[in-house]
């Protein structure tokens, strides 16, 4: 080995094969070196001859919530928007927009599948119109496109929902609007579950999608909507005050039309009503339910050919008693609104002429024998029972289960709870049992031959009459769970000589069936079995 091929002696051995090994990475047998400037025409050149990417932009999918800039041209309002009235602070949203260039808080977008266009998803429809308007008539870029979060879309419920939290938040919608809404949103959970909601299964669902509402919010809404829409432009003035004030008159309503066998005539009655409020409205911007109630008074009593007067009284009575018996209601309005028959006049004093000590004649007055009170008509004395056993029912709080009948032989009959509940459970619990009994004791319903003149659904009569399923059982069966044994004489002894005030009414019934006995007997007679 030559000198000239020995290695410096500061180099070595590894040294000398890792030089080589970069050598030859760098530049392989066989190449030449490329200038920077080449390398970069060269890179240029073979750009040209690819061709551009397509468009699939529809075939992406987006399943995370995440933030993009969208033309503000290009996104569509929420079709179902449960706002329809303008919002009365249009015009300061779009000057505050105006004058910042900018959203406070950037718009909520979805996407339905299938569809190009994103669309408002969650309440911003009112912020949209502004910026669209804004870059209509300014043709400012810092309108053209607006930053957005997208949100997945996960059903027409749900975007209906989360537009429903928006608006509850900023307090923004009317009262119809919101019944609406609620009306549509319980129909589309319905459609997709394919189950019917009931009252309590709603409000669960809706406090599941944060939209905690009362029961009582959920049926003024569910009466707005099934009632008043014959109010048209009026219903822009609803309000929770006004249906507090015309659902228990409008129930009354339909329930003295049912009562007259004229349920069918209430959507007439009723529309015909609103429509006279909607004109007043028009012209006053003001809706009294008052006025409204007052109508439908007056057309309830033409119908069913009444006076005003007693269906103004018998409503007002329904909604102080709305558990009661609708027939005793009426029963005891009749009593208030019609007069007393007029007693007759006495006859004028006979004198008969007699012949004093001093020969003149003198008139002695004609002692007559007291004259027997006149018998009352039988309409009228029953019409007086049936208003005793409904004070009487009332004072013991067994109301709810006294039913008044023309054709029953007293006028009236004790009813099976309807909801089955012990009789005894409640707060005044003896009083309510001594009324059920005591009423049924004088009503003859304890007796069965009368009982095929009961009404076909009534639980007394088929549990007597062993319809509809029921044994011979039935009866004890309810006196075991819900009605109690019947009163023992003791018992009744002891509760006759009590303070109670329920007790003079019921004398004072005994004494009114007996004379109805005694005038029409026909009505007691027993029928013959079938």
């Amino acid at each position: 080995m030559s000198a000239q091929d020995r290695l410096p002696a500061s180099v070595t051995v590894a040294d000398a094969a890792r030089k080589a090994q970069q050598r030859d990475l760098a530049q392989p047998n066989g190449t030449r070196t490329i200038s920077p400037v080449d390398l970069r025409a060269r890179l240029v050149k073979e750009s040209l001859n690819v061709g551009l990417p397509l468009d699939n932009s529809h075939q992406l999918s987006i399943d995370t919530e995440s933030q993009m800039t969208l033309p503000v041209m290009d996104i569509t309002h929420y079709d179902k928007n449960p706002r329809k009235a303008i919002n009365d602070q249009y015009d300061v949203i779009k000057e505050s927009i105006r004058s910042t260039k900018q959203l406070t808080s950037p718009l909520v977008v979805t996407r339905r599948p299938g569809q190009e266009k994103y669309m408002v998803g969650k309440g911003g429809n009112t912020r949209l119109t502004a910026l669209q308007e804004l870059f209509s008539e300014t043709g400012d870029a810092a309108f053209q496109y607006v930053v957005v979060t997208y949100t997945p879309w996960v059903s027409e419920s749900s975007t209906l929902s989360a537009h429903l939290v928006e608006n509850e938040l900023r307090g923004e919608m009317i009262f119809w609007d919101k019944a609406r809404a609620y009306a549509d949103l319980k129909q589309m959970i319905e459609s997709e579950t394919g189950n019917a909601l009931s009252a309590r299964a709603f409000e669960q669902t809706l406090k599941e999608r944060g939209l905690p509402l009362g029961k009582t919010t959920l049926s003024y809404f569910n009466f707005a909507v099934t009632h008043l829409a014959g109010l048209g432009e009026a219903c822009k003035s609803l309000s929770r005050p006004v249906i507090s004030e015309l659902q228990p008159a409008f129930n009354v309503f339909e329930r003295l039309l049912k009562h007259k066998q004229q349920i069918q005539a209430w959507p007439e009655l009723r529309d015909q009503a609103l429509k006279r409020a909607e004109h007043s409205w028009l012209s006053s911007r003001s809706l009294e339910p008052a006025r409204v109630i007052e109508h439908l008074e007056h057309a309830v009593a033409t119908k069913l050919g009444e006076t005003v007067e007693l269906v103004r009284l018998a409503r007002q009575l329904c909604q102080q008693h709305p558990g009661e018996d609708i027939a005793g209601l009426v029963a005891q309005t009749r009593l208030q609104t019609e007069p007393a028959s007029t007693p007759p006049l006495p006859p004028p004093n006979t004198a008969e002429t007699s012949v004093g000590k001093n020969g003149n004649a003198t008139e002695r007055p004609e002692n007559p024998a007291p004259a027997m009170p006149e018998q009352k008509p039988k309409t009228e004395l029953l019409d007086a029972i049936q208003d005793l056993a409904t004070r009487f029912a009332r004072l013991t709080e067994s109301a709810d289960c006294l039913r008044l009948a023309q054709d029953w032989p007293t006028g009236f009959y004790m009813e099976v709870p309807e909801n089955d509940e012990p009789i005894d459970l409640t707060e005044n619990g003896a009083d309510r049992y001594f009324g059920w009994w005591m009423l049924a004791m004088l009503s003859e319903q304890l007796d069965g031959a009368w009982s095929g003149s009961m009404p076909a659904d009534s639980t007394w009569r088929q549990a007597q009459r062993q319809e509809h399923g029921r044994d011979e059982f039935a009866l004890q069966h309810y006196m075991d769970t819900i009605l109690g044994m019947p009163i023992d004489p003791l018992s009744l002894g002891k509760r006759l000589a009590s303070a109670s005030p329920s007790v003079p009414v019921w004398l004072e019934l005994v004494a009114a069936l007996r004379t109805l006995r005694g005038t029409a007997p026909e009505r007691f007679a027993v029928a013959a079995p079938e």
